[in-house]
């Protein structure tokens, strides 16, 4: 399972532009003195000025709270816009010298960061609210530098709290993590200054959709990781409908949700899907396995018959017919026939090459253990009471040899075309191949498949 995806270079520009110092017009001046004096000591920068400055913020801070209940109680909302959208400023100030160290690489207080993000988007779109909602009288006093100053803000904003799940995840954080990148998918939806049609626009933007998907994964494996099985298996269904980089882990995610919530239908066909989805064998051999080890041999065959019905064109349904046949119901014949199938549609399907060789190596082997022939498979020796009884047990032996041989002469050239496909996976196919050389007399061909198999095997022990 992969680990959080970041994927996002942190982008902290535009954040102070847009939030900037309202001209001329506030809503506490108690509190813009108090800001203005500490913008002063900032711009000293000393350590003893930083401190001072903060507590004069902090000053500020609260006599904007105080400002706001009384605006509230007052009902005076256009008074509540314009101490909000302060706030949101006084705010922004604070946060201003950890996004500087952040822009510049430099390390900064992660979870103050947070925090800040938290209280300026809170702040607009609270301003933003209050600017268009009715007074005591039914009146709006829309005052349109807020309208202007909150869009703006929120605009320079969006990816910030993307960048919050990350910092919360890097802190071991998995819940806040979660929690700021549902903020960041859901912001264009729950801020109150985007039109829907200016919404629909920010979702399909050429580089914020990337980002969108992205988050949509941290989500489902945050979800994951918090054993939120539900929330997971939604969180995927979401992320699947615009990732296509990461289908495989968002499909081992819902898959293994299914599995934790004991929903065995629901766990095969997400299995089914998934291989479908991806191509990737991995996920119907997990169900064939589910199937070998529970002895629901109908359920399997069912299965696979409904997959080619819906899907003649799908190669992994053919497989995984073909699968069935060849690991459950043993049917070696219809095995080859419906792996054929899967290898019309592509030559070079590993796992089609890969089984349908092993369909002849499984027949014979099995014809051998349930005593069809009389010498092959056997220690017993040709032998005769005179040279014409021996001469007809030798044409027993001869045709049996024959019959085996022809069944490695026909799982050769799978075996082979597989090797050629995957020149550097010699423990998949040297074996096999091993044995097939062995089988046909070809033995300097079956030496160099034990050589090829002892280097690898030697290989992987020094990794």
């Amino acid at each position: 399972m992969k680990k959080l995806i970041l994927g996002l270079a942190l982008c902290f520009a535009g954040v102070g532009s847009a939030t900037a110092q309202m001209t001329g017009t506030v809503g506490s001046y108690k509190a813009n003195d108090r800001v203005l004096k500490a913008d002063k000591l900032m711009a000293e920068r000393s350590i003893e000025a930083f401190q001072e400055a903060q507590q004069l913020y902090a000053e500020a801070d609260s006599i904007l709270q105080l400002d706001i209940a009384k605006a509230q109680a007052d009902g005076k909302m256009d008074k509540l816009a314009l101490l909000y959208l302060q706030n949101g400023d006084l705010h922004n100030k604070i946060l201003s010298p950890e996004m500087t160290k952040a822009s510049q690489g430099i390390p900064f207080d992660t979870l103050l960061f947070c925090n800040q993000i938290d209280a300026i988007i809170t702040n607009l779109n609270t301003a933003a609210k209050y600017n268009t909602t009715p007074n005591a009288k039914g009146k709006v006093k829309e005052n349109m530098l807020v309208t202007v100053r909150t869009k703006a803000g929120l605009m320079s904003m969006l990816t910030l709290y993307y960048n919050c799940g990350a910092f919360m995840d890097a802190m071991g954080k998995k819940q806040e993590s979660l929690d700021y990148f549902q903020k960041f998918v859901d912001f264009p939806k729950t801020s109150v200054v985007f039109t829907p049609e200016e919404r629909d626009s920010i979702y399909a933007d050429a580089k914020m959709a990337p980002i969108y998907s992205t988050a949509r994964f941290n989500l489902a494996l945050q979800n994951f990781y918090l054993k939120n099985w539900d929330k997971t298996i939604e969180c995927v269904d979401e992320a699947l409908k615009t990732d296509t980089a990461n289908v495989h882990d968002l499909y081992l995610m819902k898959i293994n949700a299914y599995g934790e919530k004991k929903d065995s239908v629901a766990w095969q066909h997400a299995l089914v899907e998934a291989s479908q989805r991806t191509g990737k064998t991995t996920f119907l051999q997990n169900l064939l396995y589910y199937y070998v080890q529970s002895n629901k041999t109908q359920e399997a065959s069912d299965l696979a018959d409904k997959l080619v019905a819906e899907n003649p064109q799908d190669k992994s349904a053919w497989f995984m017919k073909g699968a069935i046949e060849l690991n459950v119901k043993k049917d070696y014949a219809a095995a080859r026939e419906s792996l054929g199938k899967a290898l019309e549609l592509d030559p070079d399907y590993e796992d089609a090459l890969y089984n349908i060789g092993i369909t002849y190596l499984n027949d014979i082997y099995d014809q051998r253990a349930n005593g069809k022939f009389k010498y092959i498979g056997t220690n017993r020796k040709i032998t005769g009471t005179g040279q014409a009884e021996y001469n007809k047990n030798k044409a027993i032996y001869d045709k049996e040899l024959k019959t085996v041989q022809e069944y490695y002469q026909k799982a050769q050239p799978y075996f082979e075309h597989l090797r050629e496909l995957t020149p550097n996976d010699a423990k998949r196919w040297a074996p096999l191949l091993e044995q097939v050389y062995s089988n046909l007399g070809m033995t300097e061909k079956a030496k160099e498949m034990d050589a090829l198999l002892d280097a690898a095997n030697k290989a992987a022990a020094t990794n």
